[in-house]
């Protein structure tokens, strides 16, 4: 049998053969259910009352209001639906797919309860009108009737939805004979005249934004087919057609019934007989009391449809415990029965209830909110930039997205500031219930991509920044042991040093190459990664195989990082201290690399007994001890220690900063000022300058920062002693090495500042001295051409021609001065943007190593 694919929206893999493939199509899946519930109670017993308050232009100016939110709403259905493959779920699924799950199961949850109140509240409205039509107002007759309509639309629900489909095409044809009996009688009694007078409101009637309340629920109807997305046969293309067929027909009928109703009777009448109007203008009075018993059924009916969906779909996923119990579905169109009957429940218990006023602009609000998170969830695509963002619907716009966020928000606030309150309230709650319960991630979302075009954004940004020492960041390259438990120590002090307002990556390297060894890398890193979650979340695996480790490290070393952020620390335990003399030999090496290539180097001593010692030390006895040195790496060092102090197992310690000066108070002053002036708390105490008094000083604290230096392939503290002497003698401690500036106060403002207008000064005086050389150039060449032409010239011509070459040679020899004078203070200026950024570098690149184009003086830059 020959397979062909379905032409239309290869989003939804839908494949054809000589029978249609099971589902519903676009006019009863999509259209009726989203007519049916816009053209509902309001139509027939509330539109009278709007147009009789505000008068027939500020009607039709809040009809434009409330369907602008449907269009724009629309819009964006039609950009996210055709963008994916569309399954069952609604609202729901299209906002967990883009927003992700906290997202789309916190505004699921309220949406499924809303729909399901509805049922309660579109049954109480069939029951009151079809009670009216037997002159009854019995409030106990009443929940009878809502209660038993219910349980008769649960069994078509718990039939299928094909049976739902077929009776709603009978409700349409019933609502249909109601309007064009309405329309009919209606224009035989039109009067222009009347429609003229329309423009005044009536006194008895409520102001514009509490007409606007009393109208907008109308337009909310138009995503009832969304909710059947499940059950569509091309879910893509029939929510695009259908919704906007809706809408557009539901925009007509409005207009016209407003006309026709502003000219057919007063204003006053209008408010007067809102619930009667319309029966006695049309040709049948009954056949409006069938329209509104058809209005309300059918709606109940869409949302008693619409809502198990929504719930089944919550199940799948796994939103919440225990809520996949109803993701089971019955027959070949999974039809959610166990989902049904909660729904049927709901809406019996909102029968019960009575008195429902309170809750219904709340109702409302969940409506509105969801339709503002479907614009803000197209909005949120577009920005995303996601390569798989494609949608087959191309009249989308970011701002109209925006726009449609902006409307729903507006409109909440319009109804019912309070209502939108309570639902805001409740959409966050369980938003932040959602994300502390750490869903796991099911499929893919918009929100990487987001991200993704965030941190692209921001990097090239940065890169125009100056971003200098006074806000060094560490970002670290943590070299990991193969020892778990020296692994875990390292990673924990690494996560110290951050701050958390870093990065860390931890490395592991394997010697060697080949693809086994890659898988082997692969597999690694997977299990680093698990890893890293649990000890320093937010820090990142990467696996290196290399056929030597040193060269594995300098690569990393050069090729890490991305634009600005660039490794600059480089973290080591001290695997190789104690190991053979070549051992500790090929370590320094090591060592010594990271240093040349600019990195700041790092190396943590964490014994058994060290780390037992901080374990067990109460977090406010705590001491972080730091070794003074009067340079780069003091500073560095007393960074890091502040640092330190950010995570919360050093936020009570107390930092001592141990000065080697004997007996120098003025040096003990100026390093308090200095911290001060740093805004960084810590007690200065002056010791000898001895190893012993290093020793001695340091051995009590919790946490050790002390100077390194790696010379003749060896690592060294202060004063020269032996590392693997010091890892005996120190208690938990970070060895650092600078090789980077780093600035703790904020002196380094004004030097920025100097900075920037030097480089602008050189910038201007570079171009100028380009200028000025190409003129010399071609001076100096007119100069020998005048020379050559006197010394050609007849002796008529020789003096008139010496004449013109000293005239050349004399401009000649002012531009070269002028060259050298330009050039001179270019120099000078880059001698003292020199002195202020001793890393700024003006040098031009070997040209063996670099080649490139010469500068256009003209060019602008």
């Amino acid at each position: 049998m020959r397979l062909t694919l379905r032409r239309g929206d290869s989003s939804d893999n839908s494949v054809a053969e000589n029978v249609p493939a099971p589902g519903l199509g676009t006019f009863g899946g999509v259209f009726t259910p989203s007519i049916l519930t816009i053209l509902g109670l309001v139509l027939f017993l509330r539109v009278p009352y709007v147009v009789g308050s505000v008068g027939i232009i500020k009607a039709l100016v809040i009809l434009a209001l409330a369907t602008s939110v449907s269009i724009l709403t629309s819009i964006s259905l039609a950009t996210v639906a055709t963008n994916m493959k569309v399954e069952g779920g609604g609202e729901y699924f299209l906002i967990s797919r883009t927003l992700g799950i906290e997202f789309g199961g916190a505004v699921g949850l309220v949406l499924y309860a809303a729909i399901s109140v509805s049922i309660g509240f579109y049954a109480i409205g069939f029951a009151e009108a079809l009670a009216g039509a037997f002159d009854s107002d019995s409030a106990r007759l009443i929940q009878v009737i809502a209660a038993a309509t219910v349980v008769l639309l649960m069994g078509i629900g718990l039939i299928g939805s094909d049976l739902a489909t077929r009776l709603q095409f009978f409700v349409l044809a019933l609502l249909v004979i109601s309007l064009i009996s309405f329309f009919a009688g209606a224009f035989g009694e039109f009067e222009g005249t009347q429609l003229a007078d329309a423009t005044t409101a009536s006194d008895g009637g409520v102001s514009f934004w509490a007409a606007f309340a009393i109208f907008f629920p109308a337009v909310t109807g138009f995503s009832q087919g969304v909710a059947m997305s499940g059950d569509l046969r091309t879910p893509s293309r029939s929510i695009t057609q259908g919704t906007f067929a809706a809408v557009g027909v539901s925009t007509v009928v409005y207009v016209a019934t407003f006309i026709l109703l502003a000219g057919d009777a007063p204003a006053a009448v209008l408010v007067e007989e809102t619930t009667t109007i319309m029966g006695k203008i049309s040709l049948a009075e009954p056949t409006i009391v069938v329209g509104v018993l058809a209005a309300t059924v059918s709606s109940a009916l869409a949302s008693m449809l619409g809502g198990p969906r929504v719930l089944q779909r919550l199940g799948e996923d796994r939103v919440l415990p225990k809520l996949e119990i109803f993701a089971h579905g019955s027959g070949p169109l999974k039809n959610p029965r166990r989902a049904t009957l909660v729904s049927s429940a709901i809406a019996l218990v909102t029968i019960a209830a009575g008195d429902l006023n309170a809750i219904a602009p709340i109702i409302s609000m969940f409506f509105l909110a969801s339709y503002g998170m479907i614009n803000y969830a197209t909005y949120y695509e577009i920005r995303a930039g996601s390569t798989s963002f494609r949608p087959r619907f191309k009249w989308y716009d970011r701002r109209v997205s925006l726009a449609g966020t902006i409307a729903c928000g507006g409109a909440i606030i319009a109804i019912s500031p309070i209502a939108g309150a309570i639902s805001g309230v409740v959409l966050v709650a369980l938003y932040s219930y959602l994300q502390r319960r750490d869903v796991p991630d099911r499929w893919s979302d918009s929100s990487g991509a987001f991200h993704y075009t965030q941190a692209r954004k921001h990097l090239r940004r940065m890169a125009g920044e100056p971003f200098g020492g006074r806000d060094w960041r560490p970002c670290s390259l943590v070299f990991v042991p193969r020892d778990f438990i020296a692994r875990r120590r390292v990673l924990t002090v690494a996560s110290w040093i951050e701050g958390e307002v870093g990065y860390t990556t931890a490395v592991r390297l394997l010697e060697g190459s080949g693809p086994r060894l890659r898988r082997q890398a692969a597999e690694i890193e997977a299990d680093l990664t698990r890893e890293l979650a649990d000890i320093t979340p937010g820090s990142y695996a990467r696996v290196v195989a290399a056929g030597d480790l040193e060269v594995g490290v300098t690569t990393l070393i050069q090729s890490h990082g991305i634009g600005d952020v660039r490794a600059n620390l480089s973290v080591f335990g001290a695997r190789d201290l104690r190991g053979t003399e070549n051992e500790q030999q090929e370590y320094g090496h090591m060592l010594q690399s990271c240093a040349r290539l600019g990195t700041n180097v790092a190396i943590v001593l964490a014994d058994d007994g060290d780390w037992e010692r901080f374990e067990t030390t109460p977090p406010d006895q705590r001491t972080i001890s730091l070794w003074w040195s009067d340079d780069q790496l003091g500073k560095l060092i007393t960074l890091m220690a502040w640092l330190c102090k950010r995570d919360e197992a050093w936020q009570q310690a107390k930092v001592i900063a141990h000065v080697p000066a004997i007996d120098d108070q003025a040096e003990h002053d100026r390093i308090v000022a200095l911290l001060a002036e740093a805004r960084i708390t810590a007690e200065v105490v002056d010791v000898e300058p001895t190893v012993a008094a290093l020793v001695t000083s340091l051995a009590e604290a919790t946490l050790v920062l002390a100077p390194l230096r790696v010379s003749q392939g060896r690592a060294l503290g202060p004063f020269g002693s032996p590392m693997d002497t010091l890892i005996e003698s120190l208690p938990l401690a970070i060895m650092v090495l600078a090789t980077q500036e780093i600035e703790l106060t904020s002196q380094s403002d004004n030097v920025l500042a100097e900075l920037a207008r030097a480089t602008e000064r050189a910038e201007d005086q570079r171009h100028r001295v380009a200028e000025l050389d190409l003129t010399a150039a071609r001076l100096l060449v007119d100069a020998e051409q005048a020379h050559i032409d006197t010394e050609a010239a007849s002796l008529a011509d020789h003096d008139q021609a010496l004449a013109h070459e000293k005239a050349a040679q004399l401009e000649a020899r002012n531009a070269f001065r002028l060259y050298i004078d330009a050039k001179t203070r270019l120099d000078i200026l880059n001698r003292h943007i020199d002195e202020l950024d001793p890393h700024h570098s003006e040098h031009d690149p070997h040209p063996s190593i670099w080649q490139s184009a010469p500068v256009d003086p003209h060019r602008k830059r």
